[in-house]
């Protein structure tokens, strides 16, 4: 009997967390005290027949996912709700989203969520993720030096955006996508709740592409949030629109560019440097692209964004980076000197929680998700 409440009552903590709900807000949904229900999920009693109803009715699951080994493959990914965490996409068409790697997602963010309860830690991020700009390629810009002020950066050259963001209150988990979504680079969670995001980067990627991807992902929640407070398309097509017009992925694609290789920044290196528009070599495109932790060809794409390149030498790098990349695959020419620290808040979380938790099952599980995820810790 004590093995079946405590199943019971994991199952129910586990559905309210994963919609950042509180005790206090679960238990005046279902008209119960929040002690009462904080002995239920601690497996101490049993739920009633009427509390078990109220319980399926506030998580809108049938019943029998509360009893359920693992609700997190019956539970729904989510409601209409504001405070729900919101899968953030702007791709106008969007691939469904590889089941195993949704599930994953949800097992972390959840996870995440209890190491912050055990903790009694903010959930809230310190920078504002809905942001009104202009809805240009200038705007993006705009925009993403407005985020570095927020972020104290600045114009300067970050060497560690992983811990930047963890900083800011922002969660960022980096690890090896499961089979059947390798392929795919990164994907974000808003939740409006606590104006916070969730972002889960590709471990398989190398250092360059993960660092653009989270950039990118900011830029997506950013993106998302200003078209959704807006009741008019925020890039409306337009037939007088040439060469690439702008649309929400590529609105993103900006702010990421800019984000990481800030104008002032750009120019500065350059003209430290000497180095005129027709003067850029391989070996000094590797050695000033690394400053900035891009790939060569997003440097080489940026330095023509700044009219800092001619076009004949930005066609001849541009043809030996695809050359490469066709010999060597994804591996980055000159390979990554950018050293990450990944994970960084969530084992300190984990290992803080350690100290204070007393479910000492709940850890457990966590460690246990860490294992089946290859979740690593900093090196």
């Amino acid at each position: 009997m004590t093995a079946d409440l405590s199943f019971i009552g994991r199952n129910i903590r586990f559905l309210r967390r994963s919609r950042n709900w509180t005790l206090e807000d679960l238990s005046s949904r279902i008209d119960i005290h929040k002690v009462a229900l904080g002995r239920i999920e601690r497996g101490i009693n049993l739920p009633s027949a009427m509390v078990i109803y109220q319980l399926s009715t506030a998580f809108n699951v049938p019943v029998d996912t509360l009893f359920s080994p693992d609700p997190i493959h019956q539970a729904p990914v989510a409601t209409t709700e504001t405070t729900d965490t919101c899968f953030i996409s702007l791709d106008p068409a969007p691939a469904p989203l590889a089941a195993v790697l949704m599930n994953a997602c949800r097992e972390i963010m959840a996870a995440f969520h209890a190491l912050e309860d055990i903790c009694r830690v903010p959930k809230h991020a310190t920078v504002p993720l809905s942001i009104p700009f202009d809805p240009d390629y200038p705007g993006m810009e705009t925009l993403a030096a407005r985020m570095r002020t927020y972020l104290a950066t600045g114009d300067a050259v970050v060497f560690d955006y992983l811990e930047l963001f963890e900083n800011a209150g922002l969660r960022v988990i980096l690890f090896p996508f499961p089979r059947g979504a390798a392929s795919m680079e990164s994907v974000s969670f808003y939740e409006p709740a606590f104006h916070n995001a969730f972002f889960f980067i590709n471990a398989r990627n190398n250092t360059e592409k993960q660092l653009f991807s989270l950039a990118r992902e900011l830029g997506s929640i950013l993106v998302s949030n200003q078209m959704n407070r807006r009741k008019t398309p925020l890039f409306p097509p337009s037939e007088e629109d040439t060469g690439r017009p702008i649309n929400p992925a590529r609105a993103a694609g900006r702010f990421a560019s800019t984000f990481l290789m800030p104008e002032p920044a750009v120019r500065a290196t350059v003209g430290q440097l000497g180095v005129s528009r027709d003067a850029w070599s391989w070996d000094l495109l590797l050695r000033i692209k690394h400053r900035f932790g891009v790939s060569a060809q997003t440097f080489l794409y940026r330095l023509h964004e700044l009219d800092l390149i001619s076009d004949p030498t930005r066609n001849t790098l541009d043809t030996q980076i695809k050359d490469f990349y066709a010999a060597n695959g994804p591996i980055e020419p000159d390979a990554s000197r950018r050293c990450l620290t990944p994970n960084g808040r969530f084992f300190d979380l984990l290992l803080t929680a350690e100290t204070k938790a007393t479910d000492t099952e709940e850890i457990q599980h966590i460690r246990q998700l860490i294992e089946r995820l290859r979740i690593t810790d900093i090196k």
